[in-house]
């Protein structure tokens, strides 16, 4: 499934980037700055986890209307069901299962008119290795919606992300 993912949104981006032409950006500017919020589904071997939320800050860097880089610096908290046992003296344990992940991913973004596909990659604290994440989304607005496939280290995770131009 991974790799039917990668393969796909590559082969989407190559298509795009190959069809670009220099363009007059009056109507992007060169450089946007935004702010996002994610609920995160945990997948694969993240099953003790629940869901997650995230907070994010993003840059975004306009070369014309079809393609842009993007730099995202990202704060993602995933939380599991609170399970209790008791150990052999007898005593209560609750525990609570949480990770928070730091990322900070850099890629390029090709766009279609208010629709674009994605890929970045970058480094995970928490989970302490480098990742990747295909995306796609839909810009209107001042608003980005967007949704993405995290793969890092053993971790996946998708996610649905919705930002605020300033």
């Amino acid at each position: 499934m991974k790799k039917t993912i990668t393969i796909f949104f590559s082969l989407l981006l190559l298509g795009f980037t190959q069809s670009i032409k220099a363009q007059n950006t009056d109507e992007l500017p060169k450089l946007r700055i935004y702010s996002s919020f994610s609920y995160n589904r945990p997948m694969q071997n993240m099953s003790k986890y629940e869901y997650g939320f995230g907070v994010y800050s993003n840059v975004d860097y306009n070369f014309n209307k079809y393609l842009a880089a993007r730099l995202d610096i990202g704060w993602n908290d995933f939380s599991g069901p609170e399970t209790s046992y008791i150990d052999q003296n007898g005593n209560v344990h609750t525990e609570h299962p949480n990770m928070s992940v730091w990322d900070f991913t850099a890629g390029l973004r090709a766009m279609a008119g208010p629709a674009y596909i994605e890929a970045r990659g970058g480094y995970y604290t928490g989970v302490d290795s480098w990742g990747y994440v295909p995306a796609i989304g839909i810009v209107f607005w001042k608003l980005d919606l967007q949704a993405s496939y995290n793969i890092v280290g053993d971790k996946e995770w998708a996610t649905i992300r919705l930002g605020y131009y300033f």
